[in-house]
């Protein structure tokens, strides 16, 4: 299930010293938050991961396949109640021929939410199209 355009959406990207981040809001109304949790919504963990794998993709300019999550620490809760915006910001993305590693952060001026550590890969059909 692809949550952008629907359960987030880009608000702004901006790039500078090697880092991505991406301006997000949250769609309080979304179907997700009626049921995690009914009066008091918070962002599941699994959203969080979903939410940088597609603007993993995204910045990419293809499609990537989640492989391992190396390291996950969700810090703060993330409710689009409270804080209905956030940046993922892309601290190190690597490419090492199909692979890419990927060090990101979720947060909002004053709070970090989440911070990942992942490697994600491409299908070896994408990437020879890409060349």
């Amino acid at each position: 299930m692809k949550l952008l355009n629907d359960f987030f959406h880009i608000e702004d990207t901006a790039s500078a010293e090697g880092e991505t981040a991406y301006g997000l809001r949250l769609n309080p109304q979304h179907v997700i938050y009626r049921a995690h949790f009914p009066g008091n919504p918070i962002t599941p963990g699994v959203c969080i991961v979903q939410m940088v794998g597609e603007l993993l993709d995204s910045l990419a300019g293809r499609s990537l396949s989640l492989k391992r999550v190396v390291n996950v620490k969700f810090l703060h809760v993330l409710s689009p109640v409270e804080h209905p915006t956030c940046r993922v910001v892309f601290r190190r993305v690597e490419r090492e021929g199909l692979v890419w590693r990927v060090k990101a952060t979720v947060e909002s001026a004053e709070i970090r939410f989440a911070q990942l550590s992942m490697i994600y890969e491409e299908s070896a059909n994408d990437a020879s199209e890409s060349r």
